[in-house]
């Protein structure tokens, strides 16, 4: 029973450390969007392919929050989220349709 108990707290998303990842990746998520726009902007395509495989992991990482499966408490943290989500969605878009040109 202890083990069961052990378990739900340690792969719970309720943990405090989990809560400080979430939000340090979807902040971290806007400084990569930047960087993917000047790197666009420049023409530099070594700085794209990074950039898009660091938004890719850190949207992965978030998905059930970017989707908005999942509400955060904070107010802020959840615009960004929502921010986040329709860039990725946008840029996906974007990406599927370039494929299907080429």
């Amino acid at each position: 029973m202890a083990d069961k108990h052990l378990a739900k707290n340690y792969f719970s998303s309720e943990r405090k450390d989990m809560k400080f990842l979430k939000g340090f990746t979807l902040v971290a998520l806007l400084p990569f969007w930047a960087g993917y726009a000047f790197a666009l902007y420049n023409g530099n395509s070594n700085n794209l392919s990074n950039y898009s495989l660091l938004i890719l992991a850190f949207s992965l990482m978030n998905f059930n929050a970017i989707c908005g499966v999942e509400k955060i408490e904070n107010k802020v943290l959840n615009l960004i989220a929502k921010l986040d989500g329709v860039l990725f969605f946008i840029w996906v878009f974007v990406t599927i349709i370039q494929l299907l040109i080429k």
